[in-house]
């Protein structure tokens, strides 16, 4: 077995994506929250690490300040421990040639790999295979897929990627992951059905309980909700899991994960929600870059409330 499928094969569990904190102050990067913040999820048993486009806020950061936060990142993640997976990302939307100056960058500064997400508008199978395959051959590194909905070039609408193409990726030797973000039940199963094999899948959207329905079908790894805020949650999700212990899911979903979504979420929106509940433990301050806005004092405070009823200090401490 090569270090790629090695790689692959320990994408299991909870994915521990990275909030980008800021100064409210002057809008840097808060790199000592961030230290500190890495340092929690790490002691709480997180050991895999992405630096994922949007949660990341690489579309507030300069082409500079990425590479910055990267290998701030990886360093620091490389530093605990072997057993920890260091994931960088390239920016949201830029030329394939700045792809791959992104993933010489990664590789340099010791990531295990690099997330490439494809927001161009799609107008061929065949543009989003070169794009993919040109950065494979430009590094040695693994390649994450982060797959979402594609803007058609043929009108104003979204299309899933093409299984096809998928297909045809995952057979590139250095493409080991993807996170699949479509929401889509029957398409996350087909998805699975066709790669799975070949691909580590992190299933992405929906939490835990969405992820519940795709890990006996063969889906390894969920990116992270409420075990951002709290990490320990997410641990202690996941030895559940894998011992059998239903019921300790089952209270984690029900009684944490869906009245967040629910009472938060869904009214706030995910991105500036999870800043206020990062905020609200004590992680980082909830200011964001523009044109990303914080929800206000009165909403942050209802934000508090709703959390402060939560059981999240009962069961992280109550139950080992």
């Amino acid at each position: 077995m090569n270090h790629l499928q090695a790689l692959k094969n320990r994408i299991n569990g909870p994915i521990y994506s990275i909030v980008t904190p800021f100064n409210p102050k002057n809008d840097d990067i808060d790199y000592q929250s961030l230290e500190k913040y890495l340092d929690t999820v790490y002691l709480a048993g997180g050991r895999i690490f992405y630096i994922m486009g949007y949660n990341s806020r690489l579309g507030q950061l300069s082409w500079e300040e990425t590479k910055t936060l990267n290998t701030f990142v990886t360093k620091m993640v490389k530093g605990f421990r072997d057993d920890t997976v260091a994931i960088a990302a390239a920016p949201l939307h830029c030329s394939t040639a700045t792809c791959i100056d992104f993933c010489r960058h990664a590789d340099a500064i010791g990531a295990d790999m690099i997330s490439l997400i494809f927001l161009e508008r799609l107008y061929s199978n065949e543009q989003i295979i070169k794009h993919y395959t040109m950065c494979a051959a430009a590094t040695d590194m693994g390649i994450l897929i982060h797959e979402m909905d594609l803007g058609s070039g043929f009108g104003n609408f979204s299309v899933k990627w093409p299984i096809e193409v998928l297909d045809i990726l995952a057979d590139v030797p250095t493409i080991i992951a993807i996170k699949e973000d479509a929401k889509d039940f029957a398409y996350t199963n087909e998805v699975l059905a066709r790669i799975k094999d070949r691909m580590a899948i992190i299933h992405s959207g929906g939490g835990k309980r969405a992820w519940l329905k795709f890990a006996d079908a063969g889906c390894h790894a969920w990116l992270n909700g409420i075990g951002i805020f709290e990490p320990r949650l997410a641990s202690l999700f996941w030895t559940a899991f894998t011992v059998g212990d239903k019921a300790l899911c089952s209270r984690i979903t029900d009684e944490i994960e869906t009245p967040f979504f629910e009472k938060i979420v869904h009214v706030y929106g995910w991105h500036i929600a999870i800043k206020a509940a990062l905020e609200v433990c004590g992680h980082m301050s909830r200011h964001d870059r523009m044109p990303l806005m914080p929800v206000h004092d009165a909403d942050a405070q209802n934000i508090k409330q709703i959390m402060d009823s939560l059981p999240i200090a009962e069961i992280v401490q109550g139950l080992r």
